[in-house]
C-alpha cells in the first residue's frame, strides 16, 4: 500500500490524553487537556493566520503577542484544576458532555417447559412468563420473549440422511447423546435431518424446537464499502410425514439462521398429523420432521448441533413493569422537566411513555379531548426541537428528563398525567447463570409442571462504572461520534447494539481473511467479548457471530465514512506465562502468600483487566520482564525474586529475556508456576 491515505491516520499520541495518578478509587484518572501554558499559546497562534491573516508581527512587544501571553499564563492553572476534578465529578462533566455510562447488559437463555394437559393438546405459555434462578446476588428473574406452545410430546428418535440413506443419530434421555452433523460433514442438496415425536395427540398449532450449535471460531464480519454480495445461505424446507405422505410446513420463525447459530425454530403443524414410519428405520409408527436441504449449500466448516429440545423459547434476564405513573422530581404544582422511575436498572430502549392532555401530531385538531399521546426515548435532547416529543433516560437511577420547549417539547402541566406503559428492569453479569439454574416457575400458569434453562445462559454485563467511562470519556469526546483515527473505531464499537463488547481496537488496513500487506479502504476491529459473554475452551471471552456482525454494521451505519469498509474479527492471543522462584516470608501462610502472588502475575496480563493503568493489556504491547518481577516484588509476603523467567506457547524464555507480542495480538495469560527455594529468617 502506499502512503496512508486520511481515513488511516492515527491521532496524535496525546490525543486521549494521558493517565497520570489520581486521589480516585482506582488511583489513576486521565488527564484531558495538556496543561502548560505554551500549548494554549501554541494552539492560539495556530489560529492567527485563519482569523487576522494581517497579523504578521511576532515581535514580543507587539500588544497581540502580550495578550497571548498572558491568555495562556491565566488557562494554565484552570486547565490544572479541570484535571484534577474527583473521578465522581469528572464522571457526571463528561456525561453531561454527552458521554454516558453504559447501562447494564442483559443476558439470555432458552427455557424448555414441561407440561401435562390431560387431553394432551398443547398448552399456551404467553410471552412475557416469568420464571426464576436463585443465584449468590438473589433471584434473578427470567421472562419470555414469545408465545409458546408446549406439547406434552416427547423427542423419541433422530435420524440424519445422507446421500438417500437414514442413519439413526444416538439419542439420550435429555437430547442429542453427542454433537452430531445434522446434515453430514459434507452437506449437499437433499440431505435432511429427521426428527420423531412421541405423545398420544399430535402438537397443534406450533411446534417450537430449540437448536443448540458447537461453537466454532466466529467468522469476520464485513459491512459497509464496495463489498460484494455475500453467498447464498442454503435454503432449508421443513415437511411433516402425515401417514405415508409429506406435508409441508410454515416456518413462523426462525431464531437460527438456518440452523447455524443457538435459537429457536417455530413451525405451523397441521391439526390432523399421522404417525407414520420412516422408510429403512425399524420401529413402531412415529411423527415425524424432516428438514431438507432444498438449494445452496453451507459454508465451511459445516453446522454442529450439541443440544435439540422441544418446547422451548428465548427469555430475557429482565421484567417487565406496566402502568406506572411518573414522580416528579422538582416543583410539583408546575410542569416537571425531570421525573422518575420505581424500578432500576432500566434496559435501554425499554420505556414506553404516553402523556394525557397532549395534542401530539394532532394538527387538525381532530383528536379526542384528553386523549394521550406517545413520546419515544433519544439519547440527548441537544439534536431536537420545540415539537419533539422525546425524553432521555438515565438507566442507573430511573430518572426519565424531558424537554423545556427549545430542546425537545415540554411536558404539559397536570396531576399523574406521564405515566410509564411500559419498560424493562433488569441486566447484569448476575443473569449469566449455569445450565439448570432457572427452575423456579414465578407466573402460575395452569398444566405447566416445570421450566429449566438446558443450556448456560449467554450475556449479561453489569453498567459501566465511573472509572471505565472515565479511561474512554476523553476519546468519545474527541471523535464526536465520528470514526475519523483508527481509535475511534475502537471507542464506537463498544456502542454497537445487540453486541457484546469489552473492548475493541481499529486497524487500518487489517482483513483477518487477507494477511499480507494492507488493504487500502479497510479497517478491522479486533474485539474483546464481555467477561459473561462466551468463553473459549481456554476460558478467554470469545465474540459470537452477532456480536462481530452487529459491531461491523453499527460502525459502517453510523460512524465510518462512505467507502471505507468495517470488518470485525475476534482478538487474537498468544499464550504467556511465567516459572518464577521465590523466597517467602516465614511468618505468612504460604498458600496464601503464593495464591496472591499468581492473581498478580495473571491480572497483570488480563486482557481485559490488566496492564499498567488496569484498562486492559495494550494490543501488540510487549511484555517485559522488568513489570512483572516489580508486581512479584509488590506482593506482601514474597521477598525476593531469584529467578523469572517468561513462558510463551508453551516454550521457556531464557530468565530475563523480554517477549514482543505480533502487533496487534493480546496476551492470553497462563497459570504461572511459582516454586519456593526457601525462606529468610
Amino acid at each position: 500500500m502506499s502512503d496512508a491515505v486520511w481515513w488511516e491516520r492515527d491521532a496524535p499520541a496525546d490525543a486521549e490524553g494521558r493517565l497520570v495518578p489520581g486521589p480516585g478509587p482506582t488511583g489513576v484518572q486521565p488527564e484531558p487537556a495538556d496543561a502548560t501554558r505554551e500549548t494554549a499559546r501554541a494552539r492560539v497562534r495556530a489560529r492567527i493566520a485563519g482569523f487576522t491573516p494581517d497579523w504578521t508581527d511576532p515581535d514580543r512587544q507587539d500588544a497581540g503577542v502580550a495578550l497571548v501571553r498572558l491568555f495562556g499564563a491565566q488557562i494554565e492553572p484552570v486547565l490544572t484544576r479541570a484535571n484534577r476534578l474527583p473521578e465522581k465529578i469528572l464522571a457526571e462533566q463528561l456525561a453531561t458532555a454527552g458521554v454516558r455510562r453504559r447501562p447494564a447488559g442483559v443476558a439470555a437463555a432458552l427455557l424448555e417447559f414441561t407440561v401435562s394437559p390431560p387431553d394432551g393438546a398443547s398448552v399456551l405459555v404467553p410471552a412475557g412468563f416469568q420464571a426464576a434462578a436463585s443465584g449468590p446476588a438473589g433471584q434473578v428473574i427470567y421472562e419470555t420473549d414469545q408465545d409458546l406452545y408446549a406439547t406434552p410430546a416427547t423427542l423419541a428418535a433422530l435420524a440424519a440422511e445422507e446421500s438417500g440413506r437414514l442413519e439413526p443419530l444416538p439419542l439420550g434421555p435429555a437430547g442429542p447423546g453427542r454433537p452430531f452433523p445434522p446434515f453430514g460433514r459434507d452437506p449437499e442438496p437433499g440431505d435432511a435431518l429427521w426428527i420423531a415425536l412421541a405423545g398420544a395427540a399430535g402438537p397443534h398449532p406450533r411446534l417450537s424446537l430449540g437448536f443448540v450449535t458447537a461453537a466454532a471460531p466466529p467468522a469476520p464480519a464485513a459491512a459497509g464499502g464496495p463489498a460484494p454480495l455475500p453467498p447464498l445461505a442454503p435454503l432449508l424446507r421443513w415437511d411433516a410425514l402425515d401417514g405415508d405422505r409429506f406435508v409441508p410446513l410454515g416456518v413462523e420463525r426462525d431464531g437460527t439462521d438456518g440452523l447455524r447459530t443457538d435459537g429457536t425454530v417455530e413451525l405451523s403443524v397441521p391439526r390432523s398429523w399421522r404417525p407414520g414410519n420412516a422408510p429403512g428405520l425399524p420401529g413402531p409408527p412415529l411423527r415425524w420432521l424432516r428438514v431438507r436441504i432444498a438449494h445452496g449449500a453451507f459454508a465451511r466448516p459445516a453446522p454442529v448441533l450439541r443440544g435439540l429440545r422441544l418446547n422451548t423459547v428465548a427469555a430475557t434476564a429482565a421484567r417487565t413493569v406496566r402502568n406506572e405513573p411518573l414522580r416528579p422530581l422538582g416543583n410539583p404544582s408546575g410542569a416537571a422537566r425531570t421525573m422518575t422511575l420505581s424500578q432500576v436498572p432500566i434496559l435501554a430502549g425499554s420505556v414506553v411513555v404516553e402523556v394525557d392532555g397532549d395534542p401530539g401530531d394532532d394538527v387538525f385538531g381532530t383528536a379526542t379531548a384528553g386523549a394521550a399521546s406517545r413520546w419515544r426515548e433519544t439519547e440527548s435532547l441537544a439534536g431536537h426541537g420545540p415539537d419533539d416529543r422525546v425524553f432521555t433516560v438515565d438507566h442507573e437511577t430511573g430518572e426519565i428528563a424531558f424537554g423545556d420547549g427549545v430542546h425537545g417539547a415540554a411536558v404539559p402541566a397536570g396531576f399523574r398525567n406521564v405515566r410509564a406503559v411500559r419498560y424493562r428492569v433488569g441486566g447484569g453479569a448476575a443473569g449469566a447463570v449455569r445450565a439448570g439454574a432457572v427452575s423456579a416457575v414465578v407466573t402460575a400458569l395452569p398444566h405447566v409442571t416445570g421450566v429449566t434453562n438446558p443450556f448456560p445462559a449467554s450475556g449479561g454485563s453489569d453498567h459501566e462504572g465511573d472509572a471505565d467511562a472515565i479511561r474512554r470519556g476523553v476519546g468519545e469526546l474527541r471523535a464526536r461520534a465520528r470514526a475519523v483515527a483508527p481509535a475511534d473505531y475502537g471507542l464506537l464499537a463498544l456502542r454497537a447494539p445487540g453486541a457484546s463488547v469489552a473492548r475493541a481496537h481499529g486497524v487500518p488496513g487489517l482483513h483477518p481473511e487477507y494477511a499480507g500487506a494492507p488493504i487500502p479502504g479497510v479497517v478491522g476491529v479486533l474485539v474483546v467479548a464481555s467477561p459473561s459473554g462466551d468463553r473459549d475452551a481456554e476460558g478467554i471471552p470469545d465474540p459470537t457471530a452477532e456480536t462481530l456482525r452487529a459491531v461491523a454494521s453499527h460502525l459502517a451505519r453510523t460512524a465510518a465514512p462512505a467507502g471505507v469498509t468495517v470488518v470485525a474479527a475476534a482478538a487474537r492471543y498468544r499464550r504467556v506465562g511465567a516459572e518464577a522462584r521465590l523466597t517467602l516470608d516465614p511468618d505468612q501462610d504460604r498458600a496464601g502468600v503464593l495464591a496472591r502472588a499468581a492473581g498478580a502475575l495473571t491480572g497483570y496480563l488480563d486482557p481485559l483487566r490488566g496492564g499498567e493503568d488496569g484498562a486492559g493489556w495494550p494490543f501488540g504491547g510487549a511484555v517485559r520482564h522488568t513489570a512483572l518481577l516489580r508486581r512479584l516484588l509488590s506482593v506482601d509476603g514474597v521477598l525476593a525474586v531469584s529467578r523469572l523467567a517468561l513462558v510463551v506457547e508453551g516454550e521457556r524464555l531464557p530468565s530475563g529475556a523480554d517477549h514482543a507480542l505480533a502487533p496487534h495480538h493480546l496476551v492470553r495469560p497462563e497459570r504461572p508456576l511459582l516454586i519456593p527455594v526457601g525462606d529468610r529468617p
